[in-house]
């Protein structure tokens, strides 16, 4: 039997470009060989496409490749876009692959563009989900920020309904790039503005005492979709899981599976799926919990439709302690993302 061809693209034009570089090479190490053929397609800062052998370093294929003009000249079977944040994971890259025709793993172009946009993320679980909680929050429009009287009147608006501390975060983006925790009042509107830079929609979120949960999905959305045991993020005291925590200073120990009791369990293995489905997500997600450490009530966080696949990300831990090894998974993703392409070229397109 021939092997598919798979195209892992990487990189990106986005803040999260070294992020997906690590991601790439964590999967093309896995993939199995025996039934795959990896073609390497790295996209530059400046959104240039280029190709290399498969034992040239990504980073390098990335600087001085063989630029290629489109996705038709490799012919694949099939593409992995491990790519994180805008033009990767929030559907437009998802559009592209769509309209050239080609199959590709996880979310398709709807699904990938609400789960990237914490705003309608928020407004659809609200609206089709409502037993499933959510941290109050507020929306701010970056592009007025300039405006002394709108940012004036959205600081105290966000102080009264929200309070201190609060996150203050851009809708469409990953990685906690761009992410700040407010303590100071005086600081709020300086954070607001700072996050305005990455995307012009911005969120606040009220501060929750919490500790971090996440649930790795794997399916189609029917009912052989697996949810893990949920994972936990551990910090040491008055740390958050920024940017630097997450992916320099690496301070961070994961829990797997976290220690909860069972009804607790079995609540956020629930919200998870049935945000998945609501969202329709497809082949793939890490779906994010913030469980308050008062009440014990579990938040949605968020819903991330191509999680970090990086040596120490939670997304495939959790699914190897789930029993779904590495290589595996990678197989049945990229078997996923096959067969929802067959099924959906199977749909009528005439009258």
């Amino acid at each position: 039997m021939p092997r598919t061809r798979v195209v892992v693209l990487f990189g990106g034009v986005s803040s999260e470009h070294e992020i997906s570089l690590r991601s790439a090479a964590s999967v093309l190490a896995a993939i199995d060989r025996d039934l795959y053929e990896p073609v390497l397609v790295g996209i530059a800062r400046d959104g240039t496409w280029r190709t290399g052998a498969v034992e040239r370093a990504l980073a390098d294929i990335v600087a001085g490749g063989d630029v290629i003009e489109g996705l038709h000249v490799l012919a694949p079977d099939l593409v992995f876009p491990v790519l994180h944040g805008p033009h990767g994971e929030d559907g437009t890259m998802q559009g592209l692959l769509e309209i050239a025709g080609v199959a590709y793993v996880g979310s398709g172009v709807l699904a990938s563009a609400l789960c990237m946009d914490k705003v309608a993320q928020k407004h659809l679980v609200a609206s089709a989900a409502p037993e499933i909680p959510m941290v109050p929050w507020r929306a701010v429009d970056g592009r007025r920020l300039d405006d002394p009287t709108y940012l004036g009147a959205t600081v105290r608006e966000v102080l009264d309904a929200l309070g201190l501390p609060c996150f203050v975060k851009p809708a469409n983006l990953g990685s906690s790039v761009g992410v700040y925790k407010v303590i100071r009042a005086e600081d709020l509107g300086a954070a607001m503005v700072s996050a305005a830079r990455y995307d012009h929609t911005v969120v606040v979120e009220r501060g929750v005492d919490a500790r971090e949960i996440e649930i790795a999905v794997l399916g189609d959305g029917g009912p052989d979709t697996m949810t893990s045991l949920p994972g936990e993020i551990v910090l040491p005291p008055g740390t958050w899981y920024d940017y630097e925590t997450k992916y320099l200073k690496d301070v961070a120990s994961l829990a797997i599976p976290a220690v909860l009791d069972p009804a607790t369990t079995a609540s956020i293995r629930a919200s998870a799926l049935s945000a998945f489905r609501v969202a329709g997500c497809h082949g793939l997600a890490r779906i994010d919990f913030l469980l308050d450490r008062g009440d014990g009530r579990a938040y949605l966080n968020e819903l991330n439709t191509m999680p970090g696949f990086t040596s120490i990300s939670m997304y495939p831990k959790l699914m190897d302690h789930a029993g779904v090894a590495y290589p595996e998974l990678i197989h049945r993703l990229c078997q996923l993302g096959l067969r929802r392409h067959q099924q959906r070229g199977a749909l009528r397109r005439d009258l």
